[in-house]
């Protein structure tokens, strides 16, 4: 089982998805209103839908059909015609479901939020991603991609987090980090009540870290340019920030 299989609906009804709409939302204050968009690990679509309201030809991608399901299903609810495609985000050019959908040069904005790279394992994925991401932008067009760091994963002391509490549904974490193999790992776990029982799930999750050299030599590599690393509000990054936004222009 991959994950985001069974977690899909509790990810959604818990309201995970306020991450990447609360940075959407920053984004979009901070920028003309793009024409084309394109998230990439676009999850139940909370980003995506938001672009899309905001007036841009959206495209989402993910490699989840279970996500993909919900987010086309929220789409619909609201008579947005954004375009959906199940692919893997390192291998756009390769995928004939992307390639139909995703012309070179052709996107002002493409996102990639919530720790999503993080989700990347080998040493080359990030490089891909990258790559992937320039040629798909038009020159000036902007990649905006927000990272867990090592002062996150430094924090993952082997302790049950709960995250989501309520008469019929609990969700708690229990977080890890080999700060030698540089992998954090989240077993995410979830009890459903139905009526007069309760369902048990499970997941693990596993993220690497990516420090800013290794971004920036990905960046170059592809030809785009850092404009600003950013907290999640929109503020210069201090030098020791849990997460990062990277905000990125194709240069």
């Amino acid at each position: 089982m991959s994950i985001y299989e069974s977690y899909a609906p509790i990810y959604d009804a818990i309201g995970q998805g306020s991450f990447a709409e609360d940075l959407t939302r920053h984004i979009l204050a901070s920028m003309p209103a793009p024409r084309r968009a394109l998230d990439l690990a676009c999850g139940t679509g909370a980003a995506a839908i938001m672009l899309a309201e905001a007036g841009a030809r959206v495209v989402g991608v993910d490699r989840s059909p279970d996500m993909l399901r919900i987010a086309r299903a929220r789409a619909r609810d609201r008579s947005l015609p954004v375009r959906w495609v199940a692919a893997d985000i390192r291998r756009l050019g390769s995928s004939p479901a992307a390639r139909g959908s995703l012309r070179p040069a052709s996107f002002d904005l493409i996102t990639c939020l919530y720790d999503s790279l993080n989700y990347l394992g080998a040493h080359e994925d990030l490089a891909a991603v990258c790559a992937g991401a320039a040629r798909l932008l038009r020159p000036g067009g902007r990649l905006v991609f927000d990272l867990n760091t090592t002062y996150e994963f430094d924090s993952w002391d082997d302790t049950d987090q709960v995250v989501f509490d309520s008469p019929d549904l609990l969700v708690y974490n229990r977080l890890s980090y080999d700060a030698d193999q540089r992998m954090a790992r989240g077993r995410i776990v979830w009890f459903v009540r139905e009526i007069d029982r309760w369902w048990r799930g499970e997941e693990l999750h596993e993220e690497r870290t990516w420090d800013d050299g290794e971004v920036l030599a990905a960046l170059d590599a592809a030809g785009l340019a850092l404009a600003a690393r950013r907290t999640p509000r929109w503020e210069p990054a201090p030098a020791e920030a849990t997460r990062v936004v990277y905000d990125c222009v194709r240069v």
